[in-house]
């Protein structure tokens, strides 16, 4: 039965050859994404603090310099080698020629408001009161940062206050509300320059109550950003320089990268933050290139695969085909394997092994011809046992127990003067031929055939212990077939056939005789003589049967009539016989 291959040679190969050349590819892309995306994380964090940094430069420049200012003109005001008029013109003239200040407030030391110095135009806004915090704060740190105030068509402006001493004596205290204008414009130039304009890019500075006090987008000014992703979490108020955090949120339902850093002297958070897939755009290239490359290649490791698996598997094919026709025993095909590897060997030796058969095949077909051929002329095993050499073929024979019949035409005379020399050979040959498939139907040998008589011997070459219950048996159907014969040989030549038939059980030598050169194997000894002589004297279409071969049949299967006694030529006593009836 042809079986088809569930899953084929050629397709193993070609998987095996794209897997060879898929994941070393692989695992090298991988690593290769997984170092760019480790390389990414970390240029987009020192960004991040590159960008803090320059906020956090720009803050404290600011408000360093509006100390500094403060400072000035509080020293002015304490001095007092100078007339009221000189002190007033010169600390208005600082805080003219300051760029960070446009107006300043002086409190007595319980907070009392004193009086306000101002630029030429300046709005200023002061409390009248200094609150107690901000003087404890002042006093202790030489100074104090107060809340961020909305201020109507500006910048939201910081409370920065100083304390005036005389020598170690407490006085008072200047007061000036900083416009953060510079960090504003600050942080838009540098969305300008860091973010390049990305859209959802965020850069702004959070204060300790969580308002956005400067920002990229002007509009989220004084937002409420206490719950904003980034900082959640955290304490606004208790932060710092100390903090540096950068991670990944979410943040209506977009991925943003970012860092949150903490100011140095002052309570606000920078939070600077971008898309997922703006920082990580080289990472998110690099993967379609990795994933484009690995798509090429597998399609070109399966082409090859296919090509180098489709050469390997067309000899295998080709010998598998092969293999079926010598199964089938189309020993005449052969195989030509154009390779020069062992499965090249193997179609060779395959093909060798094909006119093998086909010679052995030949000679098995030659050797079966002349076993036919020689049925002809000699009983089957004696034949079989020639053709293995097992035969003994000297001259002489054994002493066997067998059963003789001989078969004889009666009145043969007669019908060949009535026909034709091919007429009687045709004739006979039919009738032997009938005879003979008879014989050889009960497990008898023909001996050989004497004119118009056939002789037949069962026990010889082959031991049979039923051997008259098989002799008898064919003596049966000779006689029957012969009523079926008969019509046709009355229609075909014009006569009918009798047999007389004579069947005798006993010892004989069976074995070679003749001379060296030529020899038949047959059986000799009185057994043979008193089945000829029983045939003689038998009429026409009567089976005489001895009392040796009646008692070595047994009585129950055939039917044998007692005939009573008979003289024998060459036989001292009298012989016993009985009459077969078919």
């Amino acid at each position: 039965m042809n079986r088809r291959a569930s899953f084929p040679f050629r397709l193993k190969l070609t998987l095996a050859g794209a897997l060879l050349a898929l994941v070393p590819l692989a695992l090298a892309g991988w690593l290769l994404l997984d170092v760019n995306a480790d390389a990414v994380r970390t240029h987009a964090r020192e960004h991040d603090l590159a960008v803090a940094d320059d906020v956090s430069r720009t803050l404290g420049t600011s408000f360093v310099a509006a100390q500094d200012a403060l400072d000035t003109i509080g020293r002015v005001l304490v001095d007092r080698a100078l007339s009221e008029d000189a002190t007033l013109a010169l600390a208005t003239a600082l805080v003219s020629g300051s760029e960070e200040l446009d107006h300043v407030a002086v409190y007595s030391a319980e907070g009392a408001l004193i009086d306000v110095i101002k630029e030429e135009g300046a709005r200023a806004v002061v409390p009248e009161t200094l609150p107690i915090a901000l003087r404890l704060e002042a006093e202790t740190h030489r100074v104090a940062t107060g809340p961020v105030e909305r201020v109507t068509g500006e910048a939201p402006r910081a409370t920065l206050v100083v304390p005036l001493r005389v020598g170690e004596a407490l006085s008072g205290f200047v007061l000036t509300r900083l416009s953060l204008e510079p960090l504003q414009a600050r942080i838009v130039r540098l969305g300008e320059v860091r973010f390049q304009r990305a859209t959802a890019s965020e850069l702004f500075v959070i204060d300790d109550e969580g308002r956005v006090i400067a920002s990229t987008n002007p509009d989220e000014i004084f937002r409420d950003a206490s719950t904003d992703p980034a900082v959640e979490g955290l304490d606004l108020g208790s932060l710092g320089g100390r903090l540096q955090q950068s991670g990944e949120h979410v943040l209506a339902g977009r991925t943003y990268v970012g860092s949150v850093v903490g100011l140095e002297a002052r309570p606000w958070l920078v939070v600077v933050r971008r898309p997922e897939e703006i920082v990580y755009a080289s990472l998110f290239r690099m993967r379609t290139i990795v994933l484009g490359t690995l798509a090429v290649v597998l399609f070109l490791a399966l082409v090859v695969a296919f090509v180098v698996a489709r050469q390997i598997t067309r000899p295998i094919e080709a010998l598998s085909s092969f293999a079926s026709d010598l199964a089938a025993r189309r020993f005449d095909r052969r195989v030509t394997i154009q390779t020069r590897d062992e499965l090249g060997l193997l179609g060779d030796a395959m093909s060798h092994a094909a006119a093998d058969l086909e010679a052995s095949e030949a000679r098995i077909a030659e050797e079966v011809a002349i076993r036919t051929d020689l049925g002809r002329y000699l009983p089957a095993e004696i034949v079989e046992a020639v053709v293995k050499r097992e035969q003994d073929m000297e001259l002489g024979g054994k002493r066997r127990t067998i059963t003789v019949l001989f078969a004889d035409v009666v009145g043969f005379t007669p019908i060949t003067d009535r026909l034709a020399a091919e007429e009687v050979v045709a004739l006979l040959n039919e009738l032997f031929t009938i005879l003979t498939e008879i014989v050889f139907r009960h497990g008898g040998t023909i001996d050989k055939f004497v004119g118009d008589c056939v002789m037949a011997m069962w026990g010889a070459p082959t031991p049979q212990d039923d051997h008259a219950a098989r002799a008898l048996a064919a003596a049966e159907d000779m006689m029957r077939w012969l009523e079926a014969g008969n019509a046709t040989w009355e229609q075909k030549f014009g006569v009918k056939i009798e047999l007389a038939i004579g069947v005798h059980s006993g010892e004989a030598i069976v074995g070679n005789v003749g001379s060296e050169t030529r020899m038949e194997f047959t059986a000799i000894g009185d057994t043979v003589n008193v089945a000829a002589r029983l045939e003689a004297i038998a009429r026409p279409m009567q089976v005489l049967v001895t009392s040796a071969t009646r008692d070595a049949a047994g009585t129950e299967r055939f039917d044998l009539v007692d005939v009573g006694t008979r003289e024998l030529a060459g036989r001292a006593a009298p012989v016993h016989l009985w009459e077969l009836r078919t």
